[in-house]
C-alpha cells in the first residue's frame, strides 16, 4: 500500500576475498584454474535475452550441484572438457569490482550448453532437469493462479487509463478456456520434441 516505486535489481558485486581464497587466475566455466576440484557458482550477473531461463535461480542451482557432483565422482570426464578450451572463461576485472567468480548470464548458459553437450551423463541428466522445471512452475504457479494476477494487473493499467481520458479500454482478453487451448498446443509440441512430461 502507498508504494509508489519498484525497483528489481539485477546484479551484485562480488567479494575479491573468494578469488583469493581459491587462489583464482581465471574461472574456466565454474572451474578455478582448470581445476575440476575447485568449483564455485555465484548467479551469474545480468539477463541473456537469449534464454530468458537464466532469470529463475533455481533450475540453474539444480544443475550447477549436478554437474560438480557428477565431474567429481567421474574426473576422467574432466579431461575432455579441460582439453577442449571450449568453456567460457573470465579473469577478474578490478575497474569493474568484478572477481574471476562473478560472471554474467550469457557465461552461465554456454557452460551449461557446453557441458551437456561433452558429457553424456549431464546430457542424460538434462532429459530430468527439463520436465522438472514445468512441473514445479505449475505446481507453484498454476493457471489460474497467473490469471488471476494477470487479469487484476490488466484491471489496474484499464482503470489507470480510463482516470487518464481513455476511452474504450479493451477488457482482458484471456480466460481459462483459451488459456487451455494455448497450453494444450505447447504440451503437444513438448511431447513431440521430448516425449511424455510429467504432470
Amino acid at each position: 500500500e502507498n508504494v509508489s516505486h519498484i525497483l528489481k535489481l539485477l546484479g551484485f558485486n562480488g567479494e575479491f576475498e573468494n578469488d583469493r581464497l581459491l587462489k583464482i587466475k581465471d574461472l574456466y566455466g565454474w572451474w578455478a584454474n582448470k581445476d575440476f576440484r575447485r568449483y564455485i557458482v555465484a548467479e551469474p550477473i545480468y539477463v541473456d535475452a537469449n534464454n530468458f531461463g537464466s532469470t529463475s535461480f533455481s533450475p540453474g542451482a539444480i544443475m550447477w550441484a549436478e554437474q560438480q557432483v557428477y565431474l567429481l565422482k567421474y574426473p576422467g570426464e574432466w579431461a575432455a572438457v579441460m582439453d577442449s578450451g571450449l568453456l567460457p572463461t573470465h579473469e577478474a576485472e578490478e575497474e569493474f569490482s568484478r572477481p574471476a567468480y562473478v560472471v554474467e548470464a550469457r557465461h552461465g548458459a554456454l557452460t551449461g550448453i557446453t557441458l551437456s553437450s561433452m558429457v553424456r551423463g549431464l546430457a542424460e541428466r538434462g532429459a530430468v532437469w527439463g520436465p522438472l522445471k514445468r512441473q514445479r512452475q505449475r505446481e507453484i504457479h498454476p493457471p489460474e493462479k497467473i490469471l488471476e494476477c494477470a487479469k487484476r494487473e490488466w484491471d489496474e493499467w484499464k482503470k489507470t487509463l480510463n482516470d487518464l481520458g481513455y476511452e474504450n479500454t479493451p477488457e482482458y482478453p484471456y480466460n481459462m478456456e483459451n488459456l487451455g487451448v494455448y497450453c494444450a498446443a505447447e504440451v503437444a509440441e513438448a511431447v513431440k520434441r521430448f516425449g511424455p512430461l510429467p504432470p
